[in-house]
């Protein structure tokens, strides 16, 4: 379908990144700083207990995306997994902020356990989801400005899920209630607030999602072995094998960030929780202010080029943060800009990256994959997410992180604004080399449409 979207159709498929936003960078942002600082788990072991989570969402993503691809209803094909899914995941942010009175020995097992039913039920919606998105359109430009609409819901989870928790929890506090109570009543907030943007969108979703009723061609069976045969099949299609690349290094950058950013603000320094929320708040609205030039750059530079131009300017930002020292207003809104460059702009392009992986791959298979493609970023966010929380886990472990003080070491303040400066430029650099390689260019993509167009024609 190549007709271009109405207005009301971006806004309805856009409102559930809302969910999204919120569910995603609660955890990124948060959950390693509640394990540590709330729970009391030794950062080490929270590294692990996100390690673990990560590992079973990169096992169930490719369950989801074959799953995805099979459904059959009178529902439609994608909203009926959206929807089952929509209120368990609420559930489990909940759940993950909710501090029990429980044996310390337990509380790692606890917490790994309900981060794994977790990622089962965001990736249980965010797959079908997405692949929603690619059947919505297969105009290379609309793509792209329904993944920016999109992102401006996307933008809106972030205020709430940057301004929210801890301005919500200062408050609670002063108010008589303890700091854990605090974290869960926030937890409960945010979880709710998902719930209603996933429901809106299956809602609103209903006429690009038609009836679709069984036909009485057998449906292929769950084999495991088979279906990861099919996932290293389109790992090897040539354009998934740069981008799996890309947004690997770009996601685990992603992750030190976000994960990294309040302890850099909470420690190194040592703003209150009325002042956090201020400072995370520049976050997205640098993110919102830029989606209109992040649509003249694509079509201007392509897809690529504006990863490649908006990443390197993001890593300058950080690079020259880390130099100079974030020093005052100035250099702390730098700062937050480099920050934001960096984690922003994923989310703006690279989504419809995947969309147009969906044509390629029909073109030269054959075959429709689109729950299974889209699929890979799930299982890469998780496993990005997972690297990138190890990663920071270890080193404030090695650097003499101390949960207990209020005022770190100098060695352990020095090794966090690393975490959030020098390491993330790392995976940058590597990330801009592999985006460079990947080929479908606009041009590239319209020839396949062309050819899609023609084999339909000659059948």
């Amino acid at each position: 379908m190549t007709n271009k979207l109405s207005t009301k159709e971006k806004l309805g498929y856009g409102t559930a990144s809302i969910g999204d936003s919120i569910c995603y960078t609660a955890i990124g942002t948060y959950l390693m700083f509640f394990l540590t600082t709330v729970a009391g788990i030794d950062p080490a072991i929270a590294g692990v207990i996100s390690a673990i989570g990560a590992i079973w969402n990169a096992l169930i993503n490719p369950i989801w995306g074959f799953i995805s691809d099979q459904v059959r209803t009178r529902f439609g094909k994608r909203r009926p997994m959206m929807l089952l899914f929509a209120i368990p995941s609420g559930i489990c942010v909940f759940l993950l902020f909710t501090d029990l009175n429980i044996p310390m020995g337990i509380k790692p097992i606890y917490y790994g356990f309900i981060l794994m039913l977790y990622w089962t039920c965001y990736t249980g919606f965010f797959v079908p989801y997405m692949a929603l998105g690619s059947e919505y359109t297969s105009d290379y430009e609309d793509r792209t400005v329904l993944r920016l609409y999109a992102s401006m819901f996307n933008i809106v989870g972030n205020v709430i899920t940057m301004v929210l928790p801890t301005f919500l929890v200062g408050v609670l506090e002063r108010r008589g209630m303890s700091t854990g109570a605090a974290w869960s009543s926030t937890g409960l907030l945010l979880g709710v607030f998902a719930t209603l943007a996933f429901v809106v969108t299956v809602v609103a979703s209903k006429l690009k999602d038609p009836p679709i009723y069984s036909s009485a061609e057998p449906k292929p069976k769950l084999n495991i072995v088979a279906l990861f045969k099919e996932y290293f099949s389109i790992a090897r299609l040539k354009p998934m094998k740069y981008l799996i690349i890309a947004s690997t290094l770009g996601l685990i950058c992603y992750s030190l960030l976000l994960a990294d950013l309040l302890y850099f603000l909470t420690f190194n320094l040592g703003l209150t929780s009325e002042e956090t929320p201020l400072v995370m708040l520049v976050r997205p609205l640098f993110s919102a202010a830029m989606i209109p030039l992040t649509a003249f750059i694509v079509r201007k530079f392509d897809k690529r080029g504006a990863l490649a131009l908006f990443y390197g300017l993001g890593a300058a930002l950080l690079l020259v943060s880390r130099i100079v020292g974030v020093n005052g207003l100035f250099m702390l809104i730098v700062f937050i800009i480099g920050s934001a460059t960096c984690t922003s702009f994923y989310w703006q392009i690279m989504p419809s990256v995947y969309y147009d992986v969906c044509e390629y791959d029909l073109l030269e298979t054959g075959k429709d994959r689109r729950g299974a493609i889209v699929s890979f970023q799930g299982l890469i966010e998780s496993a990005a997410a997972g690297i990138g929380s190890v990663i920071l886990g270890v080193i404030l472990k090695a650097a003499g992180f101390d949960s207990t003080l209020a005022m770190q070491t100098e060695t352990a303040k020095t090794w966090i604004f690393n975490c959030t400066t020098i390491v993330p430029i790392v995976f940058v650099v590597l990330m801009i080399i592999a985006v460079r390689k990947y080929p479908l260019t606009r041009e590239k993509h319209a020839e396949i449409l062309r050819k899609l167009s023609e084999r339909k024609e000659a059948e």
